[in-house]
């Protein structure tokens, strides 16, 4: 297998992980939802012990290390905007409720 060809999993996780950070960026959850599932798939590779021992066979230990790296990067963007979002619905539901309880308040 050429280097490029080992490394392609990497990249394409590392694509994947950008584009759930833009889907979050647009607040599109719904496409992220089905995104996640194939990003989720797609990063098993990193518990292949063999696909890491080719790696290191074709001396791209380095190579690995570093797009590993950006893929971390990227995920920990990926964490602020769910994080984020997970706030805003948050505080949406508590002003929600809160309307509801005056709702009721005044209805009395």
């Amino acid at each position: 297998m050429e280097s490029n060809e080992l490394l392609k999993p990497l990249h394409d996780i590392l694509t994947r992980v950008k584009k759930l950070v833009e889907l979050a960026q647009m607040e599109d959850w719904i496409t992220m939802e089905a995104a996640t599932t194939e990003y989720e798939q797609h990063m098993t590779i990193l518990e292949d012990a063999t696909y890491f021992e080719s790696i290191t066979q074709a001396n791209l230990t380095e190579e690995a290390k570093a797009i590993i790296a950006e893929i971390q990067v990227v995920n920990n963007d990926l964490d602020v905007h769910t994080v984020l979002q997970r706030e805003k619905v948050a505080s949406e539901l508590r002003q929600i409720t809160q309307a509801s309880k005056a709702l009721d308040a005044y209805g009395r």
